[in-house]
């Protein structure tokens, strides 16, 4: 009866702290991205909308556009005064800067990143960043579209530089931080660099579980 009783106080306890953790995430989550968070190949059908879905209670806003750069990082300001109250900014951006990749690309990777956070922060104090470091590609699937704008092994291994990069960057800023460099399996790349629908799934899983974590 003891052992009983001890066992369901356990469950009891679990199931309040993992609830209380999906209730502290609220309000307007800003999703920041390139043509994955856009929803390119998948008829929009991204992990924003799956998120959503799934989460009702939340507002999940895709800020994301195709082709997007970290270069382009004032196109943050006006996404900034559209939603000034909003609870999160979640930043998925670097594949793009990355064509043919070099240290050098991901170091501007970086420093762009560090210019988005502070950008939100003076516009917003009380908004929490997440730092979304970039999914990987399939060198063997990859059509010829993207292997004509030079999506190719330095762009792989300078994403898992960027991974690196992005963390560290993370515990300087003190933000958030979730890796998604192995959250969509291989079989899952419509054209080698955006995700199909299994693969968005996928991504909406990692971020779920990470932003629990954060929180």
């Amino acid at each position: 009866m003891g052992r009983r009783f001890f066992s369901i106080l356990l469950v009891t306890i679990s199931t309040a702290f993992v609830f209380t953790g999906f209730r502290s995430i609220h309000g307007q989550v800003v999703c920041f991205g390139d043509s994955i968070t856009h929803g390119a190949m998948v008829d929009g059908n991204s992990w924003v909308s799956f998120l959503s879905l799934e989460h009702k209670d939340i507002d999940f806003i895709n800020a994301g556009r195709n082709g997007r750069k970290t270069s382009d990082k004032e196109q943050l300001l006006p996404i900034l005064k559209q939603y000034p109250d909003a609870g999160y900014y979640l930043i998925f951006l670097g594949v793009n800067d990355l064509k043919d990749g070099t240290d050098s690309m991901v170091n501007n990777c970086i420093i762009n990143m560090q210019w988005m956070i502070t950008g939100i922060r003076n516009a917003n104090s009380k908004a929490k960043v997440v730092i979304l470091a970039p999914c990987d590609i399939n060198l063997e699937t990859m059509n010829e579209i993207n292997v004509n704008k030079k999506y190719n092994q330095n762009t792989k291994q300078s994403l898992y530089k960027l991974e690196k990069g992005y963390r560290e960057l993370a515990k300087e800023e003190h933000t958030g931080f979730i890796s998604l460099l192995h959250a969509v399996s291989k079989p899952n790349y419509a054209d080698g660099l955006h995700p199909t629908i299994d693969g968005q799934k996928e991504i909406a899983k990692a971020i779920w579980t990470g932003l629990k974590r954060l929180d």
